[in-house]
């Protein structure tokens, strides 16, 4: 095959291999990072044919259920989530005196987008996301201060988006990878 073949090919495995892993986060076979990783090397300058052809595996556990819409109430104390857990289509976390940290490295989607809806009287949110995905930042914010840090991976086509909507009386919101 010429090396012009040989790059339609690439071209060719590259979005076919975009689509089952954009298939595999939506049917939360992958986590966000795991996603995130995969569609790093896909679209990288030095990825080669054989990787590219063995990037999702087809036998993978069933994915936990995701309910459509989750709520966390906390009041005078705070709330933390990490390592693989479902990330529900819609989230609403009410604090009042206490801190929420959601870490979305490890979570399985179930959905195309997701949405936090944070509500906090006088404390910090800290949502962290890996690089690789679309981050949507919006609500207000008195007293307090906002920081977005999405990392320097571009979100391929197709990537999940996280849609963070943070309401604060006396808090900071911090939407970080890493």
């Amino acid at each position: 095959m010429t090396a012009a073949g040989d790059s339609h090919e690439l071209d060719r495995l590259r979005e076919t291999a975009q689509v089952r892993l954009e298939k595999a986060v939506g049917d939360g076979h992958l986590t966000l990072e795991e996603y995130s990783e995969q569609a790093a090397i896909v679209w990288s300058l030095d990825a080669d044919l054989e990787r590219l052809r063995e990037l999702v595996p087809v036998d993978t556990p069933p994915p936990p259920v995701s309910r459509p819409q989750s709520t966390i109430i906390g009041i005078f104390g705070d709330t933390q989530r990490s390592g693989r857990w479902s990330l529900a289509v819609k989230t609403l976390a009410l604090l009042l005196f206490g801190d929420v940290k959601l870490d979305l490295r490890s979570a399985v989607i179930v959905a195309r987008t997701s949405t936090i809806t944070l509500v906090t009287v006088f404390g910090d949110s800290t949502i962290t996301v890996p690089e690789g995905v679309h981050v949507e930042v919006g609500g207000f914010d008195l007293f307090g201060d906002r920081e977005l840090d999405a990392g320097a991976q571009d979100p391929g086509p197709g990537a999940p988006t996280i849609r963070v909507v943070s309401y604060s009386l006396f808090g900071d919101l911090r939407v970080r990878t890493r």
